[in-house]
């Protein structure tokens, strides 16, 4: 479904990918990891087509960018709700801007969706009205009605408390399961990897440095990779409290 070749990219003279390659097959859910300042980031607008590589190729079920950019759907961190828009005119935004004829989809279609997260009754509610776990549910939903089949998700529990986090945890996993959706998940924090995955791919000095099947609690694996200096070099400053606490 996506395959990254040998990607290179860099701001200025500071190199941030250096021949980095993956793949991902579809229908896997795949976390993307690293430090803060690592590239992960930049790594999803390179996918997304918001920034070209100096060298290598990016595949999209086969097809080069921009062509392949019609399969994704992309969720960042930030819900980027319109506080003027109640949840159901949030949800067709993305419509609204030609991603999809607006006549085919249908108020039951909207009332549907919100259910199946949780949120039945809440389309004529505003932002403000909503807790910051139901602002994410509608973002997911927003994500959801494009209907493609390469979800990118980045960072998107970063600002939320535990029992919400698991809650679209489980959530997200069954959305997958129906559809069958490919999934790419870039966190900082290994255990929202290990809670969702099916691989932990480990993006350390510039590149892929470990490709981690999640079996058998790949913890001890991760915090390996982050005390070894790429290079003879010191370990990363960041890498301290995420050996502590499980956070990159």
């Amino acid at each position: 479904m996506l395959t990254l070749d040998k990607i290179d990219f860099a701001y200025g003279n500071h190199k941030i990918l250096d021949s980095l390659s993956l793949r991902i097959k579809k229908g896997e859910i795949v976390s993307l990891i690293g430090l803060s300042g690592s590239g992960k980031t930049t790594l999803f607008r390179l996918i997304t087509g918001l920034l070209q590589p100096q060298k290598g190729t990016i595949l999209i079920d086969g097809l080069p960018l921009p062509e392949g950019a019609k399969y994704i759907t992309y969720m960042r961190q930030e819900d980027l709700l319109l506080p003027w828009r109640t949840v159901s005119k949030n949800l067709l935004l993305f419509n609204e801007l030609g991603s999809k004829p607006l006549a085919s989809i249908s108020n039951q279609l909207i009332d549907t969706l919100l259910t199946s997260v949780g949120l039945n009754g809440y389309g004529n509610h505003y932002p403000h009205e909503l807790s910051g776990g139901q602002r994410q549910r509608v973002a997911l939903s927003r994500a959801l009605l494009q209907n493609r089949p390469l979800f990118l998700l980045d960072e998107p529990f970063g600002s939320l408390d535990v029992v919400i986090r698991e809650q679209l945890y489980s959530l997200i996993k069954k959305i997958q399961d129906q559809k069958k959706t490919t999934i790419l998940l870039v966190t900082h924090d290994f255990r929202d990897a290990i809670a969702l995955s099916d691989r932990l791919l480990v993006l350390y000095d510039k590149k892929i440095a470990a490709d981690i099947p999640n079996k058998n609690d790949p913890s001890d694996k991760i915090r390996h990779i982050f005390s070894e200096p790429p290079l003879d070099r010191e370990p990363h400053k960041g890498a301290a409290s995420f050996l502590h606490e499980g956070s990159l």
